[in-house]
């Protein structure tokens, strides 16, 4: 009579586990190819990409920096190139270690 209400536990347990792991492994998978997907969109996205505003940028501020020598009507200050400055900066550097070194 109870041979009837017996449950094939084993075959349940195996069941299970097959389940588990094709649901996991199955995730994996869907979350590997998200990833992947998602990288070669950002990819395109940045092949494709112009970046005018950040070149306005850009080549406003080199504009700013070569700017011939003169005086801002706006704020009052001498303005160079960039280049002149260096080079005026670096000579004074050195007269000021020659003149410390002839001190000494």
């Amino acid at each position: 009579m109870a041979a009837y209400d017996d449950l094939n536990v084993k075959r349940i347990f195996i069941v299970g586990i097959a389940s588990v792991v094709v649901t996991a492994v199955t995730a994996l998978a869907v979350q590997v190819l998200y990833y992947y997907l998602d990288d070669m969109q950002k990819a395109r996205t940045s092949e494709n990409s112009s970046y005018t505003r950040q070149n306005n940028a850009l080549n406003s501020q080199i504009a700013e920096i070569t700017e011939p020598q003169g005086v801002n009507a706006e704020t009052g200050n001498l303005t160079i190139p960039i280049e002149n400055a260096m080079s005026i900066i670096i000579s004074e550097s050195e007269a000021r270690e020659k003149s410390d070194s002839d001190e000494t």
